[in-house]
């Protein structure tokens, strides 16, 4: 509870001095920013964002394909062998 009441203090102290929420002189475009610096930090930007973008969606895959594998598993349409592998079941299962 006094965790709790420590982060609402803190929290409420934040939302009284916004500014130190703002964004700095350049993003804000007040600080001698061009265009070539703006489009720079865009790229940039855009650059992480796609990174982390890929990454997610690999994790994600992972995960879809683990699921798929077990049903097929689980379904009797596949079989491990005997070096620990997944193969597709050769033997029809009655």
């Amino acid at each position: 509870m006094k965790k709790f009441c420590t982060v609402s203090v803190l929290l409420v102290l934040l939302l009284l001095l916004p500014d130190a929420a703002l964004a700095c002189e350049q993003c804000l475009g007040i600080g001698g920013a061009n265009g070539p610096t703006i489009r720079a930090l865009f790229f940039s930007m855009a650059a992480l964002l796609s990174m982390v973008s890929f990454v997610g969606v690999g994790i994600g895959m992972f995960f879809v394909n683990t699921m798929r594998r077990s049903k097929r598993l689980s379904a009797g349409n596949l079989e491990v062998t005997t070096d620990g592998n997944l193969a597709p079941r050769t033997t029809i299962k009655y």
